[in-house]
């Protein structure tokens, strides 16, 4: 296996942690609608996990730039360049509204907004989802 194709495959497993376990953290939380305290248990035992996932996926998405050749021009002037530069924007998105879900958890109050919560969740999930489609139109 090349360095290339192990950079990659462990950048895929990195965004199936980050994608997948939001998905599998929103969709248990409304089961402990009751237990508050457990709620915010399994949210930071996740964001140790999903924040690691994170960066490995920034580390290993800049290793597929060099293994691939990109360079800033490539980002202004070529078609993978473009896909790659919404790819980016959706990354930081994604990883912005996770951020800021995270800090409102974590914020004095203890009971924020569900609303705001769920909007900042979803948000963080569907970007990160709309990442990885750019990441396969850029493969292609």
């Amino acid at each position: 296996m090349s360095w290339f194709a192990l950079n990659l495959v462990i950048h895929i497993l990195a965004a199936c942690i980050w994608i997948g376990g939001q998905a599998t953290v929103a969709y248990l939380m409304p089961a402990l609608h009751d237990m508050p305290e457990r709620a915010y248990a399994l949210g930071l035992r996740f964001q140790k996990l999903a924040w690691s996932a994170f960066a490995i996926l920034v580390l290993t998405g800049l290793g597929n730039m060099l293994f691939l050749h990109l360079g800033v021009s490539d980002l202004l002037h070529s078609r993978i360049g473009h896909l790659l530069d919404v790819k980016l924007i959706l990354v930081l998105l994604s990883g912005g509204t996770a951020l800021a879900h995270a800090l409102l958890q974590s914020s004095d109050k203890r009971k924020p907004s569900r609303t705001l919560s769920a909007v900042l969740g979803t948000a963080a999930l569907g970007t990160a989802v709309a990442a990885a489609c750019y990441g396969v139109l850029i493969a292609t």
